[in-house]
């Protein structure tokens, strides 16, 4: 669970949605309150300007009159909308002292207690009712022109337009807001699902394939970058890989020909103990030899020719060939298995190889009387199985390593001969399984299943 939440902590899709879903959570919070801020003073700017336009319309039908009876004659329509108080508007012409010389039918005198002096332009609230204070100059008489809107009446649409405008836009922007994860994910899925594809092909990446590369078509820039420089390194290491293959095949091919002339030598010897171990150095070394070239072989044709053959067929032969060495030794040695044909398709040549790795393996790691028992099974199976002192669960893991051996004192190849044929199991899409045999030796067992014909 824990690595789970790591996992899920570290993952930039689960990074975006986290981010985006503060996102969300503060412009919901944040934004009604700006757009609330945003509209009510527009809302104030243009209930100014219709105000200012009502004071400029009752100013222009201002008539004086002698003894402080003004009168203001509107015309009829506009003064229909004021001769009753339900769109809530109302004027009255102020003088300096304060006193009201004219005002519609509904003017309320007491909604300022004391009336606006000052003689400028001046914008006045109290409480459902906004007011304009406009100066004017009629006559040598320096008046002011008062404009009011009652808040709560029909005639002041502009609040219910806000209020109606910030239900639906909060809807609308939380619904906009919870779109951006599910736009995203649908945006980010198919390219975090192309970098999960590039991964998985990195891990199956193989020392056996040297040539494969990673494919970075559909990934996002950031990512091909990296794919780049990861396909740089594998060029480097295949180049490296090609000249430790050249180096260790040219080591095998020049060491055989001194070999030779060195065992001919030797074979002059008179015969004696000395002769005899002489040979037998011999011999190892020319072992070795072999197994690098092989392993070198191996290495350097990644896609050999397949064709069709009897697994059972193959074995037999090639116990024939190393059965005197096996009986010279003092082992004994069975085939099981051989008198039913087992068709694979894959390459004879390497798997001829990999079961003579497996017999010289069981022949050289297990003591004289030993009893070695081959047995081929379908679908494509072949084990080498001895009654020796057998591998511990430990050594099982390692023997496959190249030029690692269980038995360290020993320098004849062995370290080199399980690792051919774990390389020739991979070639064929097979597995190279290291156990403990039923008489408590060591079972080899090369598994080719992938490529076996009914």
């Amino acid at each position: 669970m824990k690595r789970l939440v790591r996992r899920a902590a570290t993952s930039l899709l689960t990074r975006i949605l986290l981010v985006e879903g503060i996102t969300i959570v503060v412009a919901s919070l944040a934004m009604p309150f700006a757009a609330r801020t945003v509209l009510e003073s527009s809302v104030r700017a243009i209930e100014r300007d219709t105000l200012r336009q009502q004071a400029e319309l009752v100013a222009r039908h201002v008539i004086p009159a002698p003894g402080g009876r003004w009168q203001v004659a509107l015309p009829r329509e506009e003064m229909a909308i004021y001769a009753t108080g339900y769109d809530g508007r109302a004027f009255a012409v102020i003088d300096a002292r304060g006193q009201v010389l004219a005002h519609s039918p509904f003017f309320l005198p007491d909604i300022w207690p004391q009336p606006p002096r000052a003689w400028h332009e001046q914008a006045l609230t109290s409480g459902p009712l906004v007011g304009l204070s406009v100066p004017r100059a009629f006559a040598n008489h320096n008046v002011r022109i008062l404009v009011t809107q009652d808040q709560t009446r029909p005639g002041a649409v502009v609040d219910d337009v806000v209020r109606s405008f910030l239900a639906h836009y909060l809807v609308w922007l939380v619904g906009l807001l919870l779109l951006m994860p599910l736009a995203n994910i649908t945006m980010l899925w198919p390219l975090l699902r192309r970098m999960r594809h590039t991964a998985r092909a990195a891990t199956q990446l193989a020392p056996q394939d040297p040539g494969a590369r990673l494919d970075a078509a559909g990934l996002p820039a950031e990512a091909t970058a990296m794919v780049s420089a990861i396909n740089g390194l594998l060029d480097r290491v295949e180049a490296a890989l090609a000249l430790q293959q050249e180096f260790a095949g040219n080591v095998a091919h020049e060491l055989r020909t001194p070999l030779a002339t060195l065992r001919l030598e030797v074979g002059r010897m008179a015969a004696g103990p000395a002769r005899d171990e002489a040979l037998a150095q011999i011999a190892r070394m020319a072992h070795v030899l072999d197994q690098l070239r092989d392993l070198a072989s191996l290495e350097h044709d990644a896609a050999p020719a397949f064709e069709r053959f009897d697994l059972a067929g193959l074995a037999v032969a090639v116990v024939a060939e190393r059965t005197p060495d096996v009986l010279a030794g003092g082992r004994s040695i069975a085939l099981l298995g051989a008198e039913e044909v087992v068709m694979i398709h894959g390459n004879p040549g390497l798997v001829a190889m990999a079961i003579a790795n497996l017999l010289d393996n069981a022949r050289l790691h297990t003591p004289p009387g030993t009893a070695i028992e081959i047995s081929v099974a379908r679908p494509a199976q072949i084990s080498v199985a001895d009654n020796g002192p057998g591998v511990t669960e430990e050594d099982a893991t390692r023997l496959a390593r190249r030029f690692w051996r269980a038995d360290h004192r020993r320098s004849d190849g062995a370290g080199l001969g399980l690792s051919i044929v774990q390389r020739i199991a991979h070639v064929h899409n097979g597995r190279l399984l290291i156990s403990r045999a039923a008489s408590g030796g060591a079972c080899f067992t090369l598994s080719l299943a992938e490529y076996a014909l009914p």
